[in-house]
């Protein structure tokens, strides 16, 4: 799933666009996060660069992409790959996640005022279509992010904090109050609260933007079957590419956007297409991709490779075991959870991560390079991270004395525990398919729940598809009482728009008067103090922990394999990095094969 600002450098294109947010206070950079990488961050390839050619990208995914590329909509990292190259998040950002004047706009802040200035940093932009780009097309795509058509999940609290949206979005005003156009190129919006997340990346300032002289006469509720909106030729962005040919599901080319605002790329196209996790190795070792992020559980297959150089950063992502506890109201915009739950036992969630020994299975099945995730608040985010909280580490004795706790007992001696009725108790887990790797590591987690005497089935008696898998988690299916899923964060570690009352990414559904103080907390103005807004980072990862409505269970290292024809590439972030998009450079014509 997404959360987005979209990313350049070639080795974090494929990372989800949902809430590039970002480490506020935090005096841990996340290029100095880099430190204890297995990997180097960057390489430069002998050669004198060609002019031209074309790009081939590799995205290792198990499952096709469903074609719909805006950002306003998409939500998940295959669809997000593709779309990066042609959609562009308004605003940049530096190396250390905080925005800059690298992007299409920059912001300023009056912190006693409440308003932020959106400024564009050029005043002769173009869509990739010739037409103008101004500041309309932002205020434009604000409005109709708030419209009821809107199908998509990005409508968030970065929306809903502007002033007057609530009377807009109820029908009681035809206008936001709370944005004012200066002119062409500035817009000034004024907000309920200030949020130190707003001066990170993707933080909570509406970043999104879309062609208002398209979109215009399209029906917001259209805009999914719009072929403006999906991975066709008619696509209009502000991205560094054009696309010229689809193959349904499988493959995009893309060409130079002569339009685009940080100059035309380099490279005259670029073929991005989806790649099986069992054949990347054969394909990048023969030299038919320049660019992929490689899986880290076939590491000893590649990492010797003559013909690639293997690249590392630490990821922006965890992985996680969550529950089906409650549904998302839609008319009321919020998560309402269901006290007669299968899984609304706390002492149940926490059993069931204790289970669990994802030392060992980082070790054994990812080569070290997946690490036990012990917060939701993950090690990337530097000292916001509460590097002194255990987490669930391995502990079946532990296990068993909280499920005897609460009731979960065997009563019929066959070494499966009943219910607190003593009747038959199964638990539902659902699961993307992935790699080889991951159906080692769910078939492994199955048996240690059976350990400690919990029946833990497959929902369906296999893992799910991805896009499908997230279709029933958010649709709260009532046949799925357990799941294992993936966040990438983005670069700011407010959990609000993964966690909070009114998010849709919440799928667990989880709500309560205590999590809600302590995410509002850490988003309102006395966290612009830096020891108070580690001290409510640290407050809300003791929280999560001891609910347990998540259980993170790995972050990761993640690795990039660059072919030895590319010029130069790195892992850097945002404006710090050397290799965005439009100025990768290639030395031959062809890839380099392996000897």
């Amino acid at each position: 799933m997404k959360k987005t600002t979209k990313m350049f450098s070639l080795a974090a294109v494929t990372l989800l666009s949902a809430s590039v947010l970002a480490a506020c206070g935090s005096k841990k950079a996340s290029n100095a996060e880099q430190e204890n990488l297995s990997f180097q961050t960057e390489v430069t390839n002998e050669g004198t660069p060609i002019k031209g050619g074309q790009l081939n990208y590799a995205i290792v995914a198990a499952s096709a992409s469903t074609g719909l590329l805006m950002d306003e909509l998409s939500d998940n990292t295959v669809d997000s790959s593709f779309g990066g190259l042609v959609d562009e998040s308004m605003f940049g950002y530096d190396g250390d996640r905080k925005l800059d004047d690298s992007g299409l706009a920059k912001v300023d802040f009056d912190l006693k005022g409440k308003k932020l200035t959106v400024t564009l940093t050029g005043k002769d932009y173009k869509w990739s279509d010739g037409q103008p780009f101004t500041i309309d097309d932002y205020i434009f795509t604000i409005e109709k992010m708030a419209d009821k058509g809107y199908t998509g999940v990005r409508f968030d609290e970065r929306f809903t904090n502007i002033v007057g949206m609530d009377d807009f979005v109820a029908g009681k005003a035809d206008k936001i109050s709370g944005i004012e156009k200066v002119d062409d190129y500035t817009a000034v919006l004024t907000v309920k609260e200030m949020t130190p997340s707003m001066m990170y990346a993707g933080g909570n300032v509406p970043a999104y933007v879309m062609p208002k002289h398209i979109f215009k006469d399209i029906p917001v509720a259209d805009w999914e079957k719009s072929d403006y909106a999906r991975a066709t030729t008619k696509f209009v962005g502000m991205g560094a590419f054009k696309i010229k040919e689809v193959v349904g599901g499988e493959s995009v080319t893309f060409v130079a956007n002569e339009n685009y605002f940080d100059g035309k790329p380099k490279v005259d196209s670029v073929k991005m297409d989806i790649v099986s996790p069992d054949t990347i190795v054969s394909e990048m070792k023969a030299g038919h991709y320049d660019i992929a992020e490689m899986p880290s559980d076939q590491l000893d297959s590649f990492k010797d490779l003559s013909n690639i150089t293997v690249l590392g950063r630490l990821a922006s992502s965890y992985e996680y075991v969550s529950f089906n506890l409650g549904k998302y109201d839609k008319d009321a915009n919020k998560n309402v959870m269901n006290p007669d739950a299968k899984m609304n036992d706390v002492k149940l969630r926490q059993a069931m991560g204790y289970a669990l020994d994802n030392k060992t299975a980082g070790d054994k099945l990812y080569n070290g390079l997946y690490h036990p995730a012990t917060s939701l608040i993950i090690s990337f985010f530097g000292d916001l991270h509460d590097s002194e909280l255990e987490g669930y580490t391995y502990n079946p004795e532990k296990a068993k004395k909280l499920l005897d706790e609460a009731g979960y007992k065997d009563v019929d001696g066959d070494g499966i525990r009943e219910d607190k009725n003593g009747k038959p108790f199964k638990i539902s887990l659902a699961a993307r398919k992935r790699t080889e790797a991951n159906e080692a590591l769910v078939q492994q987690y199955i048996n240690w729940w059976k350990e400690v005497g919990l029946n833990v089935e497959l929902y369906t008696g296999r893992t799910i598809e991805l896009n499908s898998f997230y279709d029933m988690i958010q649709a709260n299916d009532a046949n799925i009482d357990a799941y294992i899923g993936g966040w990438s964060t983005g670069y700011d570690p407010n959990p609000t728009g993964l966690w909070g009352p009114e998010a849709q990414f919440n799928m667990s559904r989880y709500v309560s008067d205590e999590n809600t103080e302590l995410l509002k907390a850490i988003g309102s103005e006395e966290s612009f103090d830096e020891k108070k807004n580690l001290e409510n980072y640290k407050k809300w990862q003791k929280y999560a922990f001891e609910q347990a409505f998540a259980i993170p269970t790995f972050e990761s290292e993640t690795l990039t394999a660059v072919n030895k024809r590319v010029k130069y590439s790195d892992t850097l972030l945002g404006s710090a990095s050397k290799a965005p998009l439009n100025k990768v450079e290639l030395t031959a014509d062809q890839g380099v094969a392996e000897k």
